[in-house]
């Protein structure tokens, strides 16, 4: 797997972490690799991760990233798409999930799930 995203994982914690604080959104970053189907894949996590407003998940390996928001939120998916391309192209994660949750209406904070699944560790 690509370490990039771990040389920054303090950063990519962070970040997560304000834009939770911000938004008041339940944020889950899931990184790993999203296997052959990765749309059927990011379907199944945020199933798993429904209490989270939003579902990132990104394939370092794949160079793939798919987004999972709540059905309650009235996201434009290609400006979604939009924001996040670039840094994660530069592969900064960090900026990609700060520029995803500005996008993110602001509301009372939920439940704490964790920040970052990892399931290549």
């Amino acid at each position: 797997m690509p370490k990039w995203w771990l040389e920054q994982k303090a950063e990519v914690a962070h970040a997560i972490h304000e834009a939770e604080a911000t938004s008041g959104h339940q944020i889950v970053v899931h990184v790993g690799n999203l296997g052959r189907h990765p749309e059927k894949r990011a379907d199944q996590l945020a199933v798993k991760w429904s209490g989270a407003s939003l579902v990132f998940c990104v394939d370092p390996r794949h160079r793939h990233f798919e987004i999972r928001w709540a059905e309650s939120l009235q996201l434009d998916g290609q400006l979604a798409t939009q924001v996040v391309t670039e840094p994660l192209r530069a592969q900064d994660l960090a900026s990609a999930i700060t520029a995803l949750a500005a996008l993110l209406p602001v509301q009372q904070e939920g439940a704490e799930l964790p920040d970052i699944v990892n399931d290549d560790e």
